[in-house]
């Protein structure tokens, strides 16, 4: 797949990008990095918008919290469009990659000339502040065991949630122990909140 045909289906795959010509991102450019490599959404003095167009990258909140993957398609420089301080995130290639840079100047053009790219870039950002509010609810709550409740409360979809990482990152993510972790699942089994099936945890009772 040459790069336009790549740059167009990561587009494609984007929640925000979605639907737009790839024409229309006047001084955008694309950059390799290999395994390991550092990410910025500084590309030499210029702030960027980033989208990912294949391989994979890592990204952590701050030292030791837990890592989320970013897959084609996934952006990143998305909340700090128009404030002139970066994020405090850290962002690495977990294997070969390749990003599309988008100038943040040239993202505001497009915003202010698309409606319906900006509908969803608003959209976008009142998820991420959602997410953010139910996170420092999370981590207010000092009982591992309403911890993994709360947890369990926001995530299920059609009363159970299926777990697509193993139990040692879920107690990562909520910043408790393992064993902690299998005792407030046991805990909630017992008092019939919760069953337990494999990678599915339904619930019974909240």
């Amino acid at each position: 797949m040459n790069d336009n045909a790549a740059i167009k289906t990561a587009l494609e795959s984007s929640e925000l990008f979605s639907g737009l010509d790839p024409s229309a991102l006047r001084g955008s450019f694309t950059e390799d990095f290999r395994r390991g490599d550092p990410v910025s959404e500084n590309r030499n003095g210029t702030d960027c918008v980033g989208v990912l167009i294949s391989g994979s990258l890592g990204v952590e909140a701050n030292e030791g919290s837990s890592v989320s993957v970013m897959k084609r398609g996934g952006e990143f420089g998305i909340c700090n469009v128009f404030v002139r301080e970066s994020m405090p995130t850290k962002i690495w290639a977990r294997v070969q990659s390749k990003v599309l840079f988008i100038p943040k100047e040239e993202f505001a053009r497009l915003l202010a000339e698309d409606a319906g790219l900006m509908y969803r870039y608003v959209r976008l950002c009142n998820e991420k502040m959602i997410y953010l509010a139910r996170r420092l609810r999370l981590i207010s709550i000092s009982d591992c065991t309403e911890r993994l409740l709360y947890y369990l409360s926001t995530a299920a979809e059609n009363g159970a949630v299926l777990l697509r990482i193993p139990k040692d990152e879920l107690a990562r993510q909520l910043g408790i122990s393992r064993s902690s972790l299998f005792r407030a699942l046991s805990s909630l089994e017992a008092a019939g909140k919760i069953s337990v099936s494999g990678g599915v945890i339904r619930m019974l009772c909240v």
